[in-house]
C-alpha cells in the first residue's frame, strides 16, 4: 500500500535574521505575516534537528504567510547557532520558492525597478516542449541567498488552486 499525500501544507525557508527578512517578504507579499512565533521550549523540535533531547536545545522565530492553498514559512534558527550555506540553484541540495504571476515580464521590470536583483531577465521554454509552451520564469534571491522564482504559467499546468491571494499586482 502506497502513502497519499493530501497536498502541500507549507514551504520553509531558513533565514538569518527574521525581522530583516519579514521586511523583505512584507513588501513581496503585499502582506504582513498570519502567524508570528517563536519556538524555545519544545523537545521534539530538539529531537527533529537532531541537537538534543532536551527543550531548549533548539530553537526558533517563525512567520507564516498565507497564501492561496498554502503557507510560506520562513524560520531563524537561534539555537544551534550554524553558517547558513546556500548552494547555487542548479546544485544538488538546492531549493526554491516560486510565485506565480499573470505576467512575468510586467512584474519582472516592476519589481526590478523596486530594487530586486534578478539573476537574469525572464526566460521561457523552448519548443517542443508543448505543455510548458508560454511559460517564463524568473530567479531572484531573498536578503539570506534563498532562491526565489516568478513564473507566468498561461495553461496553469504547475498550479492547482483557486485565485492568488498575496503578492504583487499584475503589470
Amino acid at each position: 500500500m502506497g502513502i497519499t499525500m493530501q497536498r502541500i501544507h507549507h514551504v520553509g525557508v531558513i533565514v538569518t535574521d527574521i525581522e530583516r527578512s519579514m521586511k523583505f517578504y512584507n513588501t513581496l507579499l503585499g502582506k504582513e505575516p498570519d502567524i508570528r512565533t517563536d519556538v524555545a521550549n519544545s523537545a521534539g523540535l530538539s529531537r527533529q534537528f537532531g541537537v538534543g533531547e532536551e527543550a531548549g536545545d533548539a530553537k526558533v522565530k517563525i512567520a507564516f504567510y498565507h497564501i492561496d492553498n498554502t503557507s510560506f514559512e520562513i524560520i531563524e534558527v537561534e539555537q544551534p547557532n550554524t553558517m547558513l550555506d546556500q548552494p547555487e540553484v542548479f546544485h544538488a541540495g538546492a531549493k526554491h520558492v516560486c510565485f506565480q504571476v499573470e505576467d512575468c515580464d510586467a512584474t519582472y521590470e516592476k519589481m526590478k525597478a523596486e530594487g530586486y536583483e534578478f539573476v537574469s531577465e525572464p526566460c521561457h521554454f523552448d519548443e517542443g516542449q508543448p505543455k510548458l509552451e508560454g511559460v517564463k520564469w524568473a530567479y531572484f534571491r531573498d536578503p539570506d541567498g534563498n532562491f526565489l522564482e516568478i513564473m507566468e504559467d498561461p495553461g496553469k499546468e504547475g498550479y492547482v488552486g483557486r485565485e492568488p491571494a498575496a503578492g504583487l499586482e499584475p503589470g
